[in-house]
């Protein structure tokens, strides 16, 4: 990767140039993608999120949107302090050190920060991964087989002890957050408010308790023993 820094007025996008030969606020306008027939699908239900065939390849381009009851004021803008704390700067440049590092990440494209004073807007783009599915997707409920090889939920539990041992805390670690891809590769995204201590082991359980209300949400509770089992092997394998 070559990270490297475009600002023009009060728009600044920090881009991989190995990717990106020239950087431009259209990158991340979902219009500019419509209109040149490369938008090719859009996230069910969030409106923030749109898959795109880009010349530099298959992409995720995500807006930052506002949560809470902070969101009947403005969904898009963010107080703004500096470029290196906005949130997509940060986030690319988490994303950045952990691709480097071989952790099982998206590749960052390029992030968008506009600021008019102390007020901010972003978008990030990030590479898509082939045939991913969300953990939610894959889950076993409801049938007698999803489909998963042997050792599934071990190795996703291996996946997120690799994230802790790196130093790397998730700020929202739920279903929908960990990809497993074609081959059934795990991969987690979505690193904004994530925070990266390199060789800081991180203390886990907070990450791993709010991944199992994440699935106490969507599992039957007439199946608390099915769920255990998986439970348990995710476990394991986050404990070897």
């Amino acid at each position: 990767m070559k990270p490297k820094l475009y600002i023009q007025d009060n728009l600044a996008i920090t881009y991989d140039a190995d990717c990106v030969e020239s950087p431009g606020a259209e990158l991340f306008d979902p219009g500019h993608w419509r209109s040149s027939q490369a938008l090719v699908g859009e996230a069910a239900g969030r409106g923030s999120a749109w898959f795109i065939d880009a010349p530099f390849g298959a992409v995720v381009l995500r807006q930052y949107l506002r949560g809470g009851w902070v969101a009947k004021l403005s969904r898009q803008s963010y107080f703004f302090t500096t470029l290196s704390r906005s949130r997509p700067f940060r986030e690319f440049h988490i994303l950045a050190a952990l691709h480097t590092l071989g952790l099982p990440v998206p590749r960052p494209v390029a992030a968008l920060c506009e600021h008019h004073g102390v007020i901010s807007t972003g978008s990030i783009i990030t590479m898509r991964i082939p045939s991913a599915k969300t953990l939610f997707d894959v889950l076993p409920v409801g049938s007698d087989s999803a489909g998963l090889k042997d050792g599934f939920w071990n190795s996703v539990g291996q996946c997120l002890r690799r994230f802790h041992n790196a130093g790397v805390w998730h700020a929202d670690l739920n279903l929908r957050n960990i990809l497993v891809d074609g081959n059934q590769d795990v991969f987690l995204i979505d690193f904004d408010r994530a925070r990266y201590t390199p060789q800081k082991v991180v203390d886990g359980k907070g990450n791993l308790a709010r991944l199992k209300r994440s699935f106490l949400k969507l599992w039957p509770n007439q199946d608390v023993d099915g769920f255990q089992a998986i439970w348990n092997q995710l476990l394991a394998g986050y404990n070897e």
